[in-house]
């Protein structure tokens, strides 16, 4: 004779899953991002320290091309 279980009973006697650390490529690509943000905080934090912490539609507008385009960015 056969015995058909329900999934439920499995379900409650698995061990927990371990916590999984990220791949590699993943933790590079998590640190490369972290550092382009890093950057791009010291650049627009730079970029107000020259303007005196007045910012300009004109000045938002270079830090954003900057930013984005990669572009010069000229006071």
């Amino acid at each position: 004779m056969s015995v058909l279980a329900h999934a439920s009973t499995f379900i409650e006697r698995r061990a927990p899953r371990a916590e999984r650390q990220p791949g590699l490529l993943r933790r590079l690509f998590a640190s490369f991002m972290e550092s382009r943000h890093r950057r791009a905080e010291q650049e627009i934090a730079m970029r107000l320290g020259l303007t005196g912490g007045h910012i300009t539609d004109e000045i938002e507008r270079r830090m954003s091309e900057r930013l984005t385009r990669g572009g010069g960015f000229r006071l």
